[in-house]
């Protein structure tokens, strides 16, 4: 049986510039155990919306990073910040539950914030509390994103609010 978010929020034909008003959001309503599952297909734009947070993340604490680089190769990119870290993982190469235990997942979830993409290798039904992003290029416009959010668990309400606050998005309650 699967699991049924708590909150779906959606938008359309989302600009570079609405993603990046929305990852400012997320970052300044994200807190260390929060889990961030990114989907899409290849150049969706998974790895620019962690980009965008991790920079957005950074001038809230005054911190300077020079380089935001994808973790397709690394698989694993940190950031240490005065009040978290974020860690920015790429699963795409990823093929077993023994190299996710390799990599320190999920253990690692508790202790930081988590911009994970190709979550699906991983078993989120053992997540007490994440939430998923997708992200879908448009059909009618090359250079916009829809974006769909589902929350899981309890306790999103100041995100959840912030982002529809943004009036980009609308809500289904579930």
């Amino acid at each position: 049986m699967s699991v049924k978010p708590f909150v779906v929020l959606e938008s359309f034909e989302l600009k570079i510039t609405d993603l990046s008003d929305i990852a400012k959001i997320f970052a300044q309503h994200t807190q260390n155990s929060d889990v961030l599952l990114l989907s899409g297909k290849v150049g969706s734009g998974k790895t620019e919306f962690a980009r965008l947070l991790i920079k957005a993340k950074a001038i809230k604490e005054n911190s300077i990073f020079e380089e935001v680089s994808s973790p397709t190769f690394s698989l694993v990119q940190n950031y240490e910040f005065q009040y978290c870290k974020i860690s920015h993982i790429d699963l795409y190469r990823v093929n077993s539950a023994v190299e996710l235990v390799e990599l320190g997942i999920p253990d690692i979830f508790d202790s930081q914030i988590t911009l994970l993409e190709w979550p699906e290798i991983l078993e989120t039904k053992k997540l007490p509390r994440y939430l998923t992003i997708k992200i879908k290029e448009t059909k009618k416009l090359e250079d916009c994103r829809d974006l769909k959010i589902e929350f899981f668990g309890k306790s999103w309400d100041d995100l959840n609010r912030a982002l529809l606050g943004s009036r980009h998005f609308n809500s289904e309650k579930i």
